[in-house]
């Protein structure tokens, strides 16, 4: 609040001083039409416009206003005649006149002449009439020295000026933009950038705090932009004005960039049946090859959601897609199991582009999926155990409808909440967050749980294992995939208080010979089975 405040003053400060510029006369055009531009014209005035004094004297007022920077001179018989001071700089000055006392018979008078008188305009001359009357006679005697004027503070001109620099690493929803200032002969509060989607509204600001020294460059990161959008932005340094003793800010100039266009992960084509040709969908037995069983409204977002029923009348799959950009983007797809109540597993992408972390946080409650039937899926999520999450929530913070179909009831199961989802695997979630990738690369991933055991909870089976497997895989500029690599993390669902998620690294071969699905089946085979033999430690 005071940095806006004292913004704010120098800001009507400095209205104020354009309000008192002297104005320009005309130009004139010569004969032959050559130009000659006018000279500024500054003004000069007083009040009163003349003074009388009585023959005792004494002292009177006089304000001088100016343009410009005066000086006087008193004209006058003798020294009967004073005053403080004899120059200012301009502005509201308010003298003291002082007349000695009349003695002679005679009346006397003075004048006293004003100017200004600058390089860039006509000279002004402003004269005061000062009249005194006659006295008794006797000899005159001189005024008391009047007390010396105030000596003004100096002035301090800002000297800083600001720079700025070119948009660099632009990119569909982020970019660096670079300033620098040099010249700074006053204490620097603040500095950074303004910037928006107008060049005339620049709406947003990225401060860097306070800095030191007379010059200095800075950049900042500008995120959760938009793609193909024009965004403007200006250099700025926050310095005090000693003089008034407020911030003022000094701008550079305003520039511009164009993030680029969305990134979409590639997809195999053709993909048919919605989506359940893309690379991380698992191979699925369906009922019907050749169009989805169903389809309707999503509850968040204005999209569709597809279902398909498989060769198993108790699982049915279903896809789940929202608005974002003028596009229609896929959120996940999960094989639901009636008799669990719960998925089976979930696939999905990781790209940072293609699903960028607006940072919209977590919006849901849970909630019935729209196209599985309310019967397959669980109302509550059971004494002791936690609903874990497939698809993490901070992985969808494009959009709240992407983050809330996340709450999705066919996006979890039970899980042990302490030690575990709450620990190693919200652990872990952080870690493949981070191992998204940018550009042409993409990552690829299933999140699933194995019944290994016939525990049950409130009528719900709890699941004995939980799995998270990725495929890390790179594409050419025509949309070939010319490399995949794997990863796989088991963990039984229980407390793992301490546990590295390192510990739990095995191979996707493991966990499909424990589940009985084939993974990543869309992905070239010959890329598939040596990404899914081995597990890359590094990953994430």
């Amino acid at each position: 609040m005071k940095k806006f405040f004292t913004i704010f003053a120098g800001l009507a400060a400095a209205i104020a001083f354009a309000s008192c510029i002297p104005e320009a006369a005309p130009g004139t055009y010569d004969e032959v039409g050559k130009y000659t531009p006018g000279v500024k014209r500054h003004t000069l005035s007083t009040t009163p416009g003349s003074i009388e004094f009585t023959a005792d004297g004494g002292s009177k007022s006089l304000t001088v206003n100016a343009s410009a920077y005066w000086t006087s001179e008193i004209r006058q018989e003798g020294s009967w005649l004073r005053m403080n001071r004899t120059s200012a700089s301009g502005g509201k000055t308010v003298l003291s006149v002082t007349a000695a006392a009349n003695s002679s018979s005679q009346a006397r008078s003075a004048d006293i002449t004003f100017k200004i008188t600058q390089m860039d305009s006509e000279p002004v001359t402003y004269i005061v009439s000062v009249k005194q009357a006659a006295g008794s006679g006797s000899t005159p005697v001189d005024p008391p020295t009047p007390p010396d004027p105030p000596v003004d503070p100096p002035v301090v001109v800002i000297t800083a000026t600001v720079t700025t620099g070119s948009a660099t690493a632009i990119s569909n929803t982020s970019a660096t933009v670079a300033g620098s200032f040099d010249g700074a002969n006053t204490t620097i509060y603040d500095r950074g950038f303004f910037w928006g989607t107008s060049a005339s509204a620049l709406t947003q600001q990225a401060g860097l705090s306070s800095t030191t020294g007379t010059s200095g460059s800075f950049s900042a990161v500008l995120s959760s932009l938009q793609p193909s959008t024009t965004y403007w932005y200006q250099a700025y340094l926050t310095v005090l004005n000693p003089n008034t003793n407020t911030y003022v800010d000094v701008r550079g100039s305003v520039l511009s960039f164009t993030t680029t266009g969305s990134v979409t992960p590639p997809t195999p084509g053709p993909s048919g049946l919605q989506y359940l040709g893309c690379y991380e969908m698992p191979a699925i037995a369906l009922a019907n090859t050749s169009a989805a069983s169903g389809s309707g409204n999503e509850t968040y977002g204005n999209t569709k959601w597809y279902n398909y029923n498989t060769t198993n009348s108790n699982q049915m799959v279903v896809t789940h897609t929202y608005p974002y950009g003028g596009k229609t983007w896929r959120n996940y797809t999960c094989l639901v199991d009636k008799t669990k109540k719960a998925p089976l597993w979930s696939a999905f992408v990781m790209h940072n582009s293609a699903y960028p972390d607006n940072g919209v946080g977590r919006t849901g409650n849970w909630h019935d999926d729209p196209g599985i039937p309310s019967g397959w899926q669980q109302e509550s999520s059971g004494s002791g155990y936690s609903r874990g999450h497939f698809v993490a929530s901070n992985y969808r913070q494009t959009t709240d409808d992407a983050n809330k179909q996340t709450f999705y009831n066919t996006n979890q199961a039970l899980q042990e909440q302490n030690g575990f989802n709450g620990a190693v695997w919200n652990t872990l979630e952080n870690a493949v967050k981070g191992y998204a990738p940018t550009g042409r690369d993409t990552l690829y991933v299933v999140v699933g749980v194995l019944y290994e055991d016939n525990y049950t909870i409130g009528g719900v089976p709890v699941p004995s294992h939980f799995y998270k497997l990725l495929m890390y895989c790179s594409f050419n500029t025509s949309g070939t995939m010319t490399a995949a690599k794997g990863s796989a993390y088991l963990f039984t669902n229980v407390s793992h208080s301490g546990m590295k998620y390192s510990e739990a690294l095995t191979t996707i071969d493991a966990v499909e010979e424990r589940s009985g699905f084939n993974f990543f089946a869309n992905v070239p085979s010959e890329l598939q089975e040596a990404a899914e033999r081995t597990s890359d430690s590094k990953m994430p």
